[in-house]
């Protein structure tokens, strides 16, 4: 931290301090004890790996014991997730942690959902196009996400705060730090960002694990959590440092349009036999999670053993209270939705739905106009 005359002031313990981290391992231990840790001093007293360790051994180049060192080492490891994640500024996440704030920040929308939903930017899927379908499992230096994704002279502007904002939302962290290398192979220079997905990082079931309780409850998790480990941390500061908005979780805001919609949504079997269901009854009430009005029509994918649209379907009612909770699902709000139509198993599988731009189903998203033009002709 600068101090009045410009000079960079770092605060932290002495060797000998009880507090103090002495290696990478213990970091690592730390952080995931602690479950999440900015990396510089904040508005939380004592909430940083800087104000743990010893000011001297900043920025000194000794991979032992510099912690600017470790945070690549410990990115590397694939123990801990590394990213722009407080506020926009540098921290960690431990393995455990890492799912309720994805739940929190993401809301329960994959980046595909929330480009269908229209709540990212197109600096945004210019991005994160880089690392979906089948470079889904992409690790891309810092310098070639942004010429990839046409930032730059005459091309998209704030790099730097695209990418942040997307680790804010979890979806980018940043994986490793390497040299670039020349055309014989060669290492060179100063290390660089990776970044990949938290889901390449972890898988995707396990990122995705917290989905099944409401954010607002992830959240409240986190902040109980906080009050545990740091009871001197007010509301405000917790807000600020592990927040995304005015009121600490991201609101989705229902549109008024009154033209119906088509979505595919995903239907898990392994959690609900949605196949039984419709085999006694042509309505179902469902989990509602997405902006689906009544009359919006919904192509169901089926999960494995089908992998499949299997039902055509309309909203009939919407915006249904309803608690129910699990081991596998939260339910705050349902629909019901009316069966118009049954696909025989396979015929509408996931492989031919890749080829009109379905390359996963993971949340409510649109129908593309091509493969429902295309399933209407071909029965």
């Amino acid at each position: 931290m600068a101090n009045e005359s410009g000079t960079w002031v770092m605060y932290g313990v002495c060797e000998d301090d009880p507090e103090c981290i002495h290696t990478v391992e213990e970091a690592i231990a730390y952080i995931n004890e602690i479950g999440f840790l900015p990396l510089f001093k904040n508005d939380i007293p004592g909430f940083s790996l800087e104000e743990r360790t010893v000011p001297e051994y900043w920025w000194s180049g000794n991979h032992e014991r510099d912690p600017w060192e470790w945070r690549e080492i410990i990115a590397r490891s694939g123990q801990v997730a590394y990213g722009k994640f407080f506020d926009k500024k540098a921290g960690f996440i431990s393995k455990e942690w890492f799912p309720y704030f994805a739940n929190y920040r993401r809301d329960g929308y994959d980046f595909d959902a929330l480009w269908d939903d229209e709540k990212a930017s197109m600096r945004q899927k210019k991005i994160m196009d880089l690392f979906t379908e089948e470079n889904a499992d992409a690790e891309l230096y810092s310098f070639e996400v942004k010429q990839n994704a046409g930032f730059g002279k005459n091309g998209e502007k704030n790099f730097e705060g695209t990418v942040a904002d997307l680790e804010m939302k979890m979806y980018l962290c940043m994986k490793d730090f390497r040299q670039r290398k020349n055309k014989k192979g060669e290492s060179y220079g100063w290390t660089i960002a990776v970044y990949s997905t938290p889901e390449h990082l972890w898988g995707y079931e396990h990122i995705t694990s917290a989905y099944r309780e409401d954010s607002k409850e992830s959240w409240k998790r986190i902040v109980n959590h906080m009050n545990e480990v740091y009871p001197v941390a007010t509301e405000a500061q917790i807000y600020r440092v592990l927040g995304i908005s005015k009121d600490g979780i991201p609101q989705r805001r229902k549109s008024n349009r009154s033209v119906p919609k088509d979505w595919i949504i995903p239907a898990n079997p392994k959690y609900y036999d949605v196949v039984g269901a419709f085999e006694t009854s042509d309505i179902v009430t469902w989990k509602q999670s997405s902006d689906i009005h009544v009359g919006d029509i919904i192509y169901m994918y089926v999960a494995a053993p089908y992998s499949s649209i299997l039902y055509k379907c309309r909203a009939v009612e919407v915006d249904i209270p309803y608690n129910f909770s699990d081991e596998n699902l939260t339910l705050k709000q349902a629909m019901k939705v009316e069966l118009l139509k049954k696909y025989e198993s396979g015929v509408w599988s996931f492989e031919r739905i890749k080829q009109f731009g379905v390359y996963a189903v993971r949340g409510p998203r649109n129908m593309p106009v091509e493969l429902k033009r295309e399933m209407e002709s071909n029965g």
